[in-house]
């Protein structure tokens, strides 16, 4: 389906905005407070009862599901991956010396 220019506007801010879109100003509270949960829960290993229920209601209210979540851990996954795929400066050298010699 072809994006119309009629279906965006730009704020005075200069962000661009999709008339269509819903406004999400009081999920944004909620999805703040998820990934907050995310953080403490995972990161510190804090897994306290009523921190792991609040976290999994979030996800039903939200629409978090397993295949959701696999397929974020798949993206930043394949990000990981293309970062180490990067060249050394031995290798950009090489790569450099190379091209002046052909």
């Amino acid at each position: 389906m072809a994006e119309n220019e009629n279906d965006f506007y730009v704020d005075e801010y200069g962000e661009i905005h999709r008339k269509s879109a819903p406004q999400r100003v009081e999920d944004d509270a909620l999805w703040r407070e998820y990934h907050q949960l995310e953080y403490e829960i995972f990161s510190h290993n804090d897994k306290s009862p009523e921190k792991l229920a609040r976290f999994q209601a979030l996800e039903k209210q939200l629409g978090i599901n397993e295949k959701k979540k696999n397929d974020l851990l798949n993206a930043k996954n394949k990000l990981r991956a293309g970062r180490s795929q990067t060249m050394s400066v031995s290798q950009i050298l090489s790569a450099g010396k190379e091209q002046q010699n052909d």
